[in-house]
């Protein structure tokens, strides 16, 4: 079995240092051309499916990749961690999603994403490992294929955990209500809480736990996340780091949460892994550079918060 099934957007990442982020018609100056600069593996489901591999869970990735050189190497390296990949599509013709991070000095930050194969990709979306996952989880990514997925997994009667975007294009509000009552657990920022109650018309985030949610974690960067569940709310504070580049750390938290709700964990507990897995993150450049093993996380946390 499948601990997880996660989709969304692969990302080849060339994350390029530049002297500062400049306004519309200012120029900055790029440190490193960005053929020069090490290529690091992201997308978000990715992210979640290596961070809770790593930790010793069993995963699989159902998302796009091009038939390019690029796309090649991205499946040998999920096959090397050992993240299944028997849904891994690979698109004639076409080149994998990458991105092209601008980061300045002081750690501001601008991304431009060619979503390339995953954009292209249409038609119908057949699953191997649907009936042998336990969750599902939704990053952003094309549309079609989220909803195909979706889809599928409600076919296997496989829950859905929702890690949400801000994304209009991802997530227009027409399509929030599928997203939001296919899901058993939802992940947001501040700025993603906002725009699921304003597309959905609700008065407040709890409002959601009527429509089925069972447990919503909002994370607040430096002032750390909440965990709301119908009859509880909690709060867990940021985990002091080293911030070398904050990309992906959210994706580090929600595999660090899931990794103590596995393993039996209550909510703050759940948090706090969350946190720890997330302050890894931003000690290293690229999104899944430093996601630690459940030794080190378990160790890191123990320093921190005590006995787990």
């Amino acid at each position: 079995m499948l601990d997880l099934l996660a989709t969304g957007y692969p990302s080849i990442d060339h994350i390029v240092p530049v002297s500062r982020i400049p306004p519309a018609g200012q120029t900055a100056l790029i440190d490193a051309l960005p053929e020069a600069v090490p290529v690091h593996y992201g997308g978000c489901g990715a992210n979640v499916a290596v961070g809770l591999r790593r930790l010793g869970f069993q995963t699989g990735l159902a998302m796009v990749l091009g038939d390019d050189d690029a796309g090649g190497r991205y499946r040998d390296y999920l096959t090397d961690e050992g993240v299944d990949c028997r849904d891994l599509l690979m698109l004639p013709q076409t080149g994998t999603s990458s991105s092209y991070l601008f980061r300045a000095p002081d750690g501001e930050m601008i991304n431009f994403f060619y979503p390339g194969a995953a954009d292209a990709w249409r038609g119908a979306l057949a699953l191997q490992t649907a009936d042998e996952s336990r969750w599902g989880l939704v990053t952003v990514g094309s549309l079609p294929y989220n909803r195909a997925f979706v889809a599928a997994l409600a076919a296997a009667d496989v829950p859905i955990i929702w890690q949400m975007k801000a994304d209009v294009a991802a997530y227009p509000a027409e399509v929030l209500h599928q997203f939001v009552t296919a899901s058993k657990i939802i992940f947001c920022n501040r700025l993603e809480a906002t725009y699921l109650v304003q597309g959905l018309g609700l008065a407040t985030l709890r409002a959601l736990f009527a429509h089925g949610v069972e447990q919503i974690i909002m994370t607040l960067g430096s002032d750390g996340s909440q965990v709301l569940t119908p009859d509880d709310e909690v709060h867990v504070p940021s985990l002091p780091a080293a911030v070398v580049d904050t990309t992906g750390a959210g994706d580090g938290y929600t595999a660090g949460f899931l990794a103590g709700c596995w393993r039996g964990c209550d909510p703050l507990t759940c948090g706090r892994l969350g946190a720890t897995a997330a302050a890894f993150v931003i000690e290293a450049v690229g999104c899944q550079t430093a996601l630690p093993t459940w030794e080190r996380l378990q160790s890191r946390f123990e320093d921190n918060f005590g006995a787990l």
